[in-house]
């Protein structure tokens, strides 16, 4: 009975294909380890929802019906992804830039408030101008906000991260405050603002569902960013900032100008997500007005590793665990907190799969076999 051994020199020979297999097939590669993982979290959640008696095969149809069974649940699925796209582009562009902004939850609420004062109560325009209007006041509103923390960081040196996560607080309760107060609509006895007028309000692209014209504009919104940040000048001297402050002083890049540029961008996207929601979806602020697209869009930017395909998919994957998880609750009858376990399982795996991607990338283009 023989045996194969392999000598050192094959074993090398071995090695040194995979890497070139692995580097010409990087693409492939990176989507099946991202497919797995997914599967792989589904499994665990799988094994958990059996345990609590339910019946996993039952309980994940309901999620994938809830999403894409029909068309009302396909459109509250893509509804559900245009505030969760803007989210995340404002922390990816910012991300991009050096400036560190986890404020998108509050720049939406802000955001928001803008399109409301404009939508509601200015009247006696034409649709085309009033919903112009409402989405720049939305934009200009959260680019506001962010500015606060932008300006802190410039001049005083305050760690944005902080001034930021701190500035979603004062937002949230202000607009309790303002609901309650100046902006409540006193024709009801409930907290709520008064409706944005019809005029403002985004036209349904899919009759039949709650699907608006927001989703074009988040659409239009990716493409527009993706080609500022690398295909014209600003967004070479943003990337250069965001990766070496230190070599972009040397190349003599003004660091104040493109800082600012990099707060007005990531607020005013995170702005005019909250506008497009109102405009689009909910049409007057309430309390919980955002329920967390704006730290859900971390993970999505994260998840989609700041590249434009990307991050459509991880919004995409988002959007559906949001509405096929309420009918995994509604159908199967699975408890909320295991919903959100599986939604935390689904997170953490792909990004660890992402991780994992990265270092394959750095070894296989780094040539270490």
């Amino acid at each position: 009975m023989s045996e194969t051994i392999l000598s050192p020199g094959s074993q090398t020979s071995i090695k040194a294909r995979f890497f070139v297999f692995a580097r010409n097939n990087l693409g492939i590669i990176s989507v099946l380890i991202s497919l797995l993982a997914i599967v792989l979290a589904l499994l665990i959640g799988a094994i958990l929802i059996a345990i609590a008696g339910i019946n996993p095969w039952e309980a994940y149809s309901f999620l994938l019906k809830g999403s894409f069974g029909n068309r009302y649940g396909f459109g509250e699925t893509l509804t559900r992804f245009i505030p969760l796209l803007f989210a995340s582009l404002s922390f990816s562009i910012a991300y991009k830039s050096g400036f560190f902004n986890v404020g998108a939850e509050g720049q939406i609420y802000i955001g928001a408030i803008g399109a409301l004062l404009v939508g509601a109560y200015i009247s006696n325009l034409p649709p085309v101008l009033h919903i112009t209007l409402t989405l720049l006041a939305g934009f200009v509103f959260g680019a506001l906000w962010a500015g606060i923390a932008g300006l802190l960081k410039i001049f005083l040196g305050s760690n944005e991260l902080v001034n930021t996560m701190m500035l979603n607080y004062v937002a949230i309760f202000l607009v309790e405050y303002l609901i309650h107060g100046p902006l409540k609509d006193p024709h009801l006895f409930i907290y709520q603002s008064s409706p944005i007028l019809s005029s403002a309000r985004l036209p349904i692209i899919l009759p039949k569902t709650p699907l608006h014209a927001g989703f074009l504009i988040a659409l239009a919104s990716i493409v527009i960013v993706f080609y500022i940040l690398y295909r014209t000048p600003i967004g070479y001297q943003m990337r250069t900032v965001g990766a070496n402050l230190r070599a972009a002083k040397y190349a003599g890049i003004n660091i104040v100008g493109v800082t600012l540029v990099a707060i007005i961008t990531t607020g005013g996207l995170a702005g005019l997500g909250g506008a497009v929601e109102l405009m689009g979806a909910q049409f007057r602020m309430v309390a919980g007005f955002s329920p967390g697209y704006g730290y859900d869009g971390i993970g999505v930017a994260i998840m989609g590793r700041h590249n434009p395909v990307g991050i459509v998919l991880a919004a995409l994957l988002f959007a559906i665990i949001r509405v096929g998880t309420g009918a995994m609750q509604r159908g199967a009858g699975v408890p909320f907190p295991l919903l959100s376990v599986i939604q935390g399982l689904i997170i953490i795996f792909v990004i660890a799969s992402s991780y994992l991607i990265s270092k394959l990338s750095e070894t296989t283009i780094g040539g270490r076999a």
